[in-house]
């Protein structure tokens, strides 16, 4: 929250003059992970800033806020048209500046950095920081360059050491374990907890049931786990950035649904009730209440869980919820064809990588592509199962609370037809994201969706 007396000299905002405001935004935004906070157009007039453009020419303010509420944001001001980004610089000259950014997850930065062929100055490095008062501890740091040759230095602090003793005497006594501590794990400062994550089967009503479960390495104060349901014909796999975020303070799961990924097929085409008794099984036998995420078919089978097995279900979140009307369903294609000469999987790559988001790399984007060719002739299930559903009375029978998060990825308008009908649902609007946004921003996703779950408001 802002501060009710500001001290004197307090830094709340660099504002960068940049070349290509677009450029910029979309690197703060996708890889940094700030948010756009504010964005204003105007004209450049005899009043603004020093700069080459003429009266009358174009310009473009935007603030991108961090994580902090009041303090830490970064301004982008482009005076005239975009300009060509330059090349980053070889070396510091006096006059520029290195802009400081702390982090809780630099690991998932630097793999968004290299995904967007972000200029690197140097590759994430530990190494000991010792402030004032003598306090010690490790830092990981990062250097980069943004899209306009401004160094970044993003760091993420680790765990703080015990002060340095000045005598033989002190560091024995240091070092000896008191009756409150001797066997306790030690105390990270500020980094995140190391996920694992892995793999299984469960036997359910159609054969096997294969799932990721991701969960922290040191379990302790853990939050009610958490399932995944993905979209049709993919996998569990479309999670695979998301699951270390989501896992760092629960366990989450994310089974195949029936007939997808790993998971054996039913026998005969089923209907949406089916695919979601199916995985309600595999929820039931967790023994616990649990948070329930579902991505467009898995948002619709997510639904229908909510709605038969309210007691199971603590919270649900719902991304773009494919809610169409009787005509558009009676449109829905649910066959599958395979060309003999491979053009079929030429068309699923190019389809592919045209909605391909930034932040998504080819070899990402390839995964989609292979496990879509998983289920074979029976990719098609799915949506037939979903043609057949009358999504409506269900959603209004709903009990739980509800946030549904709605990307530009075709279903915009149905997201909001879903939250009216959902008694009681939250929407949040994320025109930033897209296809792919799992891979793209797994870190804001996550963030979301943590924000939502930990809040209080469960329903009984």
């Amino acid at each position: 929250m802002r501060p009710a007396v500001e001290p004197p000299g307090m830094v709340r905002r660099t504002t960068l003059i940049v070349n290509d405001i677009d450029a910029s935004i979309r690197f703060y935004r996708d890889v940094l992970g700030f948010e756009l906070w504010l964005e204003n157009r105007g004209k450049v007039t005899a009043s603004s800033l020093p700069n080459e453009a003429p009266l009358g020419a174009p310009s473009r303010f935007a603030i991108m806020k961090g994580r902090h509420p009041w303090i830490g944001m970064v301004g982008l001001l482009q005076y005239g048209e975009p300009r060509a980004l330059p090349p980053p610089p070889k070396a510091l000259r006096p006059g520029d500046s290195v802009l400081m950014i702390e982090t809780q997850d630099l690991a998932a930065i630097y793999a968004r950095m290299q995904r967007a062929r972000t200029p690197i100055n140097k590759a994430p490095e530990t190494s000991e920081v010792t402030s004032n008062g003598g306090r010690r501890w490790e830092a990981t740091f990062l250097f980069a360059f943004d899209p306009d040759g401004h160094m970044l230095e993003i760091n993420q602090r680790g765990p703080e050491r015990a002060p340095a003793v000045a005598n033989a005497a002190g560091a024995a006594a240091a070092a000896a374990p008191s009756a409150a501590t001797a066997g306790s794990a030690p105390v990270t400062a500020g980094a995140a907890p190391a996920v694992r994550v892995q793999r299984a089967f469960f036997d359910g009503r159609f054969g096997q049931i294969h799932y990721r479960r991701a969960s922290p390495q040191q379990a302790g104060g853990m939050r009610p786990p958490v399932v995944l349901l993905h979209q049709s014909p993919l996998s569990g796999r479309m999670f695979s950035e998301l699951l270390p975020q989501l896992g760092t303070d629960r366990v989450v799961y994310a089974p195949d649904t029936p007939g997808y990924g790993e998971s054996d097929a039913p026998p005969r085409v089923p209907t949406l009730g089916d695919y979601a008794d199916a995985l309600h099984d595999f929820i039931a036998d967790l023994k616990e209440p649990v948070d329930l995420v579902g991505y467009h078919t898995g948002a619709m089978i997510a639904a229908e869980i909510a709605a038969r097995y309210p007691q199971d279900i603590r919270k649900l979140v719902l991304i773009s919820v494919p809610v169409f009307s009787a005509e558009r369903r009676a449109q829905l294609v649910s066959t599958t064809v395979q060309a003999e000469d491979g053009s079929s999987l030429l068309t699923e790559w190019k389809s592919t990588m045209g909605v391909r988001p930034a932040g998504q790399s080819v070899e990402q984007a390839a995964r989609i592509v292979a496990e879509k060719q998983r289920a074979g002739l029976k990719a098609g299930w799915a949506m037939a199962a979903l043609s057949g559903y009358e999504p409506e009375p269900r959603l209004r029978s709903i009990p739980r609370p509800t946030l549904i998060i709605r990307p530009r990825d075709g279903l915009w308008d149905a997201g909001a037809v879903a939250a009216a009908l959902i008694p009681g649902a939250e929407l949040q609007d994320a025109p930033e994201y897209g296809f792919g946004l799992f891979d793209a921003f797994p870190v804001e996703i996550a963030s979301r969706v943590r924000r939502f779950l930990d809040a209080p408001g469960v329903r009984e």
